[in-house]
Parts: C-alpha cells; sequence; structure tokens
C-alpha cells in the first residue's frame, strides 16, 4: 500500500504542464500595435485641426497693405478716413446801395428844339414845388400827335451830377392816353438813351429802369397826348421824383 502511494504520488508530480498556445502572445502584439496606432492617428488629427484653426485665424486677419511708391518716393498707403469739412458758403457779393429819391436841381420844358420851344416853360417848376396843387401842361392839340405840329414835348430834370436812375415817378392827370418815354444822359437833348417807356398812361405812373441808367439829366418825352374832356389833347403832370443812387 505504501508503495503504490509512492508511486501515484511520483506519477502525479511527474506528469508534465500542457503547453501555453502561442496564439496569446501575438493577439497581445497586434493589439498593441493597434492601439499605438491609433494613438498616432488621433495625435495626426488633433494636429491638423489645430493647424486648420491657425490658418483660418490667419486668413481671417487681412494683411496690411504696402504701400506703393509713387514716382518720386512718396508713399501711397491709404490715410485713415478723416471727416471732410463742409464747402463753407461762398461769399455773396456786395448788396447793391439801396435805391433813394435824389435831389432835382432844376427843370424845364423841352421841345424838339431843346428849352427854346418847350410848351409853357414858366410853369415848369410847378412839379417840384411841393405847396402847390397846379400843374405844368401842354399847349392843347387837335390830335393825340400834336396836330403834326410837333414830334414831342416834355420835360428836362437835371441832377446836379452823374446818378443812377432806377425809377422815375409822375403824377398826371386823370385821363389816360399819354405815351411816355425816359431817357437819361450826361447831355441835355431829345437823344438821351430811353431807360424805360409806357403807354396809354394817366394817374400816378412808375417806370423802372430795365438795366440802372446813368447821367446827370433825365428827359420825360412825351410822344401822343391824352385827350383832355374839352375835345382837345394835352398832358398835365403834377409832380416829378427820380430814384436812384447819387455819385453813379
Amino acid at each position: 500500500m505504501s508503495i503504490g502511494t509512492g508511486t501515484g504520488a511520483a506519477q502525479q508530480q511527474l506528469k508534465p504542464e500542457k503547453p501555453r498556445r502561442p496564439g496569446n502572445k501575438w493577439k497581445l502584439a497586434i493589439t498593441g500595435l493597434i492601439v499605438v496606432f491609433v494613438a498616432l492617428a488621433g495625435y495626426d488629427l488633433v494636429s491638423n485641426f489645430s493647424q486648420l484653426g491657425v490658418n483660418a485665424a490667419t486668413s481671417a486677419t487681412p494683411a496690411p497693405r504696402t504701400a506703393a511708391p509713387t514716382a518720386g518716393g512718396a508713399s501711397t498707403a491709404p490715410r485713415s478716413a478723416t471727416a471732410t469739412p463742409a464747402p463753407s458758403a461762398a461769399a455773396s457779393p456786395a448788396s447793391q446801395p439801396a435805391s433813394r429819391p435824389l435831389e432835382v436841381v432844376s427843370v424845364v420844358a423841352f421841345g424838339p428844339g431843346g428849352t427854346s420851344d418847350g410848351d409853357n416853360p414858366g410853369l415848369a417848376s410847378r412839379i417840384l414845388d411841393v405847396s402847390t396843387d397846379q400843374p405844368w401842361y401842354t399847349q392843347w392839340y387837335a390830335t393825340p400827335e400834336f396836330g403834326g405840329l410837333r414830334s414831342g414835348t416834355g420835360l428836362l430834370l437835371d441832377l446836379g451830377e452823374t446818378v443812377t436812375v432806377r425809377d422815375v415817378q409822375l403824377v398826371l392827370g386823370a385821363e389816360p392816353g399819354a405815351d411816355i418815354q425816359v431817357g437819361v444822359g450826361n447831355s441835355p437833348s431829345t437823344d438821351l438813351p430811353t431807360m424805360a417807356s409806357t403807354s396809354g398812361a394817366g394817374g400816378t405812373v412808375r417806370l423802372t429802369a430795365t438795366a440802372p441808367a446813368r447821367g446827370r439829366y433825365v428827359l420825360i418825352w412825351f410822344t401822343q397826348l391824352p385827350p383832355d374832356g374839352q375835345g382837345h389833347y394835352q398832358v398835365s403832370v403834377y409832380s416829378a421824383t427820380v430814384d436812384g443812387t447819387a455819385g453813379g
């Protein structure tokens, strides 16, 4: 019995161990390699995303433009925007002097031949006399055109110096029908340049210059007469005033 027990123990001790399968080692090795490859791939992926972020940030920021030199060497780099001042209003031209009544030094009756054949010369000063309501008036004529006896008649006003005339105001008789020309110049003549004219006038009449006229003399010249209500034709002038600026 003792021998059998020993032999069984010896057989049990001498029983060889089962060899390990070589496949487990290969699996471990392959698994390790896969882990290494995955780690490397993840690192590369993270690096690529980081690089893309840097490139995107770089491209989003515009690079400063390099100033191109001009022919003279001066830089043409864009300057920062500055507020452009609003253009100041252009200085307006000096205002013309205000028109005012001008002094009439003297007045005479005037005809085609000058002062020698004016109508009723002794009454001409009435148009300047504010103390009387009596007018200067022409001779009466058979027709509005002076019965063919003359081309016209009127009054010559002397202003004493060269002035700028802007308008002339007359107070006539109430009956309309007078044709009037106003001339301004520096010589007592019927050929003065015409400043203004009107036709069929009566009552208060203002003759305004189309352009300011310069001269010392103002000729109020009638080329047609209104009816006088008695079958004749004549004109009456109660007053005459001249507006403008002194000194030309």
